[in-house]
């Protein structure tokens, strides 16, 4: 349940990174449509902060994205008992599956008639 919890907190910071990197393009947008007194030190400041946010956001996106493919594929991890419980259950089947076969060999080799196996035995000999 932790790793839930994380994955969200990571996912709602996640959003408000985009939200400021929106902010900062807006900042920046703004700055260069002014008709008057341009702050280009403020444009170069809005815009190095918004490619930086916009880094950040793709390795963070990269990483949720690559843990979401593991939690998927199985890949033990140690957010999810998926892999161990796909385990259980083969396991589960192979054991299901010898039991079969043993069942089977059992109804095979039932103790036959030990008299009439002698009587035949002795009928040959004579």
């Amino acid at each position: 349940m932790a790793m839930k919890s994380k994955e969200l907190q990571n996912l709602l910071h996640l959003e408000s990174a985009v939200i400021q990197t929106v902010q900062y393009a807006q900042s920046t947008l703004e700055e260069m449509s002014r008709d008057s007194e341009i702050n280009t030190q403020k444009i170069k400041t809005d815009a190095q902060m918004f490619m930086k946010s916009v880094q950040h956001i793709n390795e963070k996106l990269l990483q949720t994205i690559s843990y979401l493919g593991e939690v998927s594929t199985a890949v033990p991890h140690g957010g999810s008992v998926y892999n161990s419980e796909k385990d259980f259950h083969l396991a589960h089947e192979q054991c299901r599956l010898v039991l079969d076969r043993l069942n089977k060999l059992c109804e095979k080799s039932k103790p036959r008639d030990f008299v009439s196996d002698c009587s035949d035995t002795q009928n040959m000999e004579t």
